[in-house]
Parts: structure tokens; sequence; C-alpha cells
């Protein structure tokens, strides 16, 4: 019997939010029927403060792919949603994050898992505690995810009544 993953997606956009994440959704599902979303969250842009606010969720899956074979998946969406932000960090039509594969620890140079940022970003941990449990671990600091969140919970971050 083959061992399914848990796995972990960051979804974002700012660009037609409203459209483009739910459009997110419906392929994703196409690849992993059983997916499952969290609530959608709105959040200020971080880096370049001068564009629209993003609305971000975040979707678990189960799967027997590689960390590489979801990420071409994951990609493969992006550029069917016409994913060409201007500048890093800029205004996107959707981003896709491969944020955690089980407690896999991972660092190479087309790889790093987990996502190397996601701990400092209350848009992403509000939706992800929803789905993992709160009191388990960040595989690499040892943290909890409930602790994380409230070392963010400055960050404005607030529900946005989109659903996935």
């Amino acid at each position: 019997m083959v061992r399914l993953a848990h796995v972990y997606i960051g979804l974002g956009s700012n660009v037609d939010p409203e459209m483009n994440l739910p459009e997110a959704a419906v392929l994703l599902r196409k690849n992993w029927p059983d997916i499952r979303f969290s609530s959608v969250f709105r959040s200020a842009p971080q880096e370049i403060p001068d564009q629209p606010d993003f609305l971000n969720a975040v979707a678990e899956v189960q799967s027997d792919d590689s960390p590489e074979e979801i990420i071409a998946v994951l990609q493969n969406i992006e550029g069917t949603l016409g994913k060409k932000p201007p500048f890093r960090y800029g205004p996107r039509t959707l981003d896709l994050d491969l944020l955690l594969y089980e407690d896999t620890i991972r660092t190479d140079p087309t790889l790093t898992l987990p996502h190397p940022r996601m701990h400092r970003r209350r848009f992403v941990l509000m939706p992800l505690t929803e789905l993992i449990d709160p009191d388990s671990f960040h595989p690499l600091l040892g943290q909890s995810w409930k602790e994380l969140l409230e070392e963010v919970s400055f960050q404005p971050c607030e529900k946005d009544p989109l659903n996935l």
C-alpha cells in the first residue's frame, strides 16, 4: 500500500482574486479531488505596499506525488491563470507555494522545505492553522504553529467571505 504524504499549499492573489482563487481551486481539485481548503484571508501586501490587498488561503492534499511533481502541477496552474508579476513581490493573478510536504526538511537550489518565509507571515499561518493541528511543530524551528502565529499577530489579516 502506498503511503500518502500530507501536503500543504499556499494560495494567493491580488489581481482579480475573487475570480482567480476559485479558478485555481477548480484546477487544484482536478489534480487532487479530496483537497481541503481553509478560509480565505485578506491582507495588505508586505514587501511592496503600493499594490492591492491579497486574498490568501491554504490547501491540504494527500498525495503520493513527489515534491517536484507537486511543484510542476502548481507551476502549470499558475501559467494557466497567467501569472506574470511585473517585478518580484509585485501584483499577481495567482501564487501557489508548496509550504509543507510532511515533515520534510530540504534545502537545495531547486527546493526549500518547509517554505522558508511561511513562519513570518500571518496570512499563511492563519489559514494553515485551520487545517493542521496548531499544537504540532514546524519541522525545522521546533515551535508550534500556534506559537508562530502569536509571533506575527501584529500583522493585519482578516477573514474574507470568499469560499473555495
